[in-house]
């Protein structure tokens, strides 16, 4: 009998499952399951319909009732999640021997629980959240996560130029009000169908009404969960970090009606500049070698606290079993990057980061995890088989 996989996908806190038809892990459910099928395994690769600035401990219990939905808490399921970003955050909340999250199911999916994987994950917090926290960064997490929706649909974002236009610098951005966000979400969805513009828009309210996930994702607020959130000693946490260039060439002086200066690279540049401010009484996870995972060449940049993927600081991803640094931006390792002409004309590569990340890059990511997932059931099958 082969043994049977199930596969957690779990976003972010910009993130969905699905939402309008459009997937936030881009060609990842095909590219883990070929995988499996090659090494002659059953998985089935379930996405998360997580609460996307809901606390940590909401997510967490959605995670946990996903998997029972789905029968993983059943006896004979293997078990892995995989965790983009605040998503590995649910992951090790939902399989700690520390927390009771009030189901009866949580005992249950724990014991079949191998695998967490984390992707950019935010295990010492970002600094990103302490700015979301404030007035104006309520509304700007708002405008960004409507442009990476937007962006991600593949949507050209060239239209709302010169409405973004009239607030000159990019610290114009800071200042949106309520009414101009209105205008901005009108513009951006109004080619959109009636049924993905109101999901969006639904999607949209739920950010707005709900953020304490926020407040946690503070380098304060993780300080406190990696005290309370003991990891299970029968799990194994395995952590990818990603690393992009910093913006040095984009943030000088640069303003929203310079015609060669993508809106993409303008909030890549004000997200990595907020991101890059580390605090000290706070810190990451100690340095570790600038060379990138995949190549194994010394990467272009140093790491330090201060490198980012211009959403959460590179040294914050580290968690478990490090298995090193990828030259990408925080939705390049989720599929949302540049794959070619048609590509660069719909918008694909979002961030517009220059981290260089591509389908070669894509492919050994996630046949190196697929690996991970495969090797950590066959170590439990095996240990089981010698106690017996």
């Amino acid at each position: 009998m082969s043994t049977r996989h199930q596969v957690y996908l779990i976003p972010g806190f910009f993130g969905f499952s699905t939402l309008g038809g459009l997937s936030y892990f881009r060609q990842i459910r095909e590219t883990l399951a070929d995988v499996f099928i090659r090494r002659g395994c059953s998985v089935e690769i379930i996405d998360v319909k997580t609460l996307p600035t809901a606390s940590l401990r909401h997510r967490a219990r959605k995670l946990v009732m996903t998997v029972e939905e789905n029968g993983g808490h059943l006896p004979g399921v293997h078990v892995h999640f995989i965790g983009h970003s605040t998503g590995a955050l649910d992951a090790r909340l939902a399989a700690s021997p520390s927390v009771d999250l009030g189901l009866d199911v949580q005992r249950d999916v724990a014991a079949n629980l191998r695998t967490i994987v984390s992707i950019a994950g935010a295990h010492y917090g970002t600094p990103l959240a302490n700015f979301f926290t404030t007035v104006y960064g309520k509304n700007l997490l708002y405008l960004v996560t409507l442009l990476i929706i937007v962006g991600l649909w593949r949507r050209p974002i060239i239209a709302i130029g010169s409405l973004l236009g009239v607030f000159g610098k990019i610290n114009s951005l800071l200042g949106l009000d309520e009414t101009i966000v209105h205008q901005l979400t009108n513009q951006l969805l109004k080619d959109f169908t009636p049924a993905a513009r109101d999901e969006v828009r639904a999607f949209l309210r739920s950010v707005l009404d709900d953020q304490g996930v926020i407040i946690q994702l503070t380098p304060e607020g993780m300080d406190l969960f990696n005290a309370a959130v003991l990891d299970d000693p029968d799990v194994r946490y395995v952590s990818y970090a990603t690393a992009a260039p910093a913006p040095t060439k984009i943030i000088k002086n640069i303003t929203l009606r310079h015609a060669l200066t993508p809106l993409n690279k303008v909030l890549y540049s004000l997200l990595w500049t907020l991101t890059s401010r580390s605090h000290a009484g706070y810190p990451y996870h100690p340095p570790v070698a600038s060379v990138d995972a995949i190549t194994g060449r010394p990467l272009p940049f140093v790491v330090n606290e201060r490198t980012s993927d211009g959403v959460v600081p590179t040294l914050s991803q580290i968690w478990g079993e490090f298995r090193g640094v990828v030259r990408a931006d925080h939705l390049d390792v989720l599929g949302h990057y540049l794959r070619g002409p048609f590509d660069v004309r719909d918008g694909a590569d979002w961030f517009g980061s220059g981290a260089k990340f591509d389908r070669d890059a894509f492919e050994w990511l996630w046949e190196d995890i697929a690996g991970i997932l495969i090797d950590s059931a066959r170590r439990v099958v095996a240990k089981g088989a010698e106690q017996e």
